[in-house]
């Protein structure tokens, strides 16, 4: 028991479910068999002081404390509240900056003004209407949303 009590001090209904927890996980860890402890458990609603307490418990491991898994144990802390960790920037996003503005919708505009300039050179030099224009609007106004945005 703590060394603040003193043994004919009388001890707390919590007290008493404390001990009897710790009867409960001796007997499921195999400390104590069936007999022992119902001789435990019924010793301990017969007495009263902490001095009869102890010898309830003397025998039997300290009680177990929560600890950190391993884990958790070797992270890194979490910045405090308003501070931001520098994000890291990869060296094939600085290399392709443009080609990255737009997203996947750069390679269809590419692919959809190839197209019209084929089928240009296909007529014989009599080139359609620029139809490639609708896609070139919204990938225009994508990549302008873009450039304003912190990196």
């Amino acid at each position: 028991m703590p060394s603040q009590y003193q043994p004919h001090q009388r001890f707390t209904e919590a007290d008493r479910e404390k001990i009897a927890g710790r009867l409960r996980d001796a007997f499921a860890d195999g400390r104590l068999d069936q007999p022992e402890f119902s001789s435990r458990l019924d010793q301990l609603y017969a007495v009263q002081t902490y001095g009869e307490l102890e010898p309830l418990v003397r025998d039997l491991p300290p009680v177990r404390t929560y600890q950190t898994p391993a884990v958790v144990q070797n992270t890194t802390a979490a910045p405090a509240p308003g501070d931001f960790p520098e994000r890291q920037k990869s060296k094939q996003a600085e290399q392709h900056g443009l080609r990255n503005l737009g997203g996947g919708f750069t390679g269809v505009v590419a692919i959809n003004v190839i197209i019209w300039g084929v089928i240009g050179l296909a007529n014989g030099g009599h080139w359609p209407h620029f139809w490639p224009v609708w896609l070139l609007i919204p990938w225009a106004i994508i990549i302008m949303g873009q450039l304003g945005k912190r990196r």
